[in-house]
């Protein structure tokens, strides 16, 4: 069941991930063009290249334990047996949940309370809050990924340093 949900959101944080970079992009080429040939500044691109680019951040982050790309201190493991290092990395997978749900957990409350005082952005004049739902969403995808790295953990399969094993689950 998570390997499955896990596919639709590698599909969903790449469709997200290329839409926000392809945006930010064009965005850029056109925000250059208008200033250096046209003598005119476009009063919404940094904005909106701004917000893509927080977007953008939040979906890395859980792709970042896709690909196993967040830092970690390693030591303990370097210098300990292959038990040891088992339970040291479901230490690691247990805190990522935890770290997970407090993100969706304070970034459902920063959603909420955001939209609740109807904030706009200053410049596009868009609400703020859906900026921010970026925020839970991503987590929730985290906990997920956390949640198959424990399935995978469970089932002995070494995940330590092997990406794809995230990847083609």
């Amino acid at each position: 069941m998570i390997k499955a949900i896990n596919k639709v959101v590698d599909w969903l944080e790449n469709v997200a991930m290329t839409i926000a970079m392809l945006i930010a992009t064009i965005i850029a080429i056109i925000q250059v063009i208008a200033r250096y040939v046209f003598h005119n500044s476009l009063s919404w691109s940094e904005e909106t290249i701004l917000y893509t680019l927080i977007v953008m951040s939040f979906v890395a982050a859980s792709m970042g334990v896709r690909y196993a790309a967040h830092i970690s201190v390693e030591v303990l493991t370097a210098f300990s047996g292959p038990r040891l290092t088992r339970i040291l990395q479901l230490i690691a997978y247990i805190l990522g949940l935890i770290f997970a749900l407090t993100l969706i957990y304070y970034g459902w409350q920063v959603f909420v309370n955001t939209k609740k005082m109807r904030q706009l952005s200053p410049a596009m004049q868009i609400p703020v809050a859906y900026i921010y739902l970026s925020i839970p969403i991503s987590a929730g995808f985290m906990f997920l990924r956390y949640l198959l790295m424990i399935q995978l953990w469970a089932e002995r399969k070494d995940i330590s340093n092997k990406p794809s094993e995230l990847s083609a689950a």
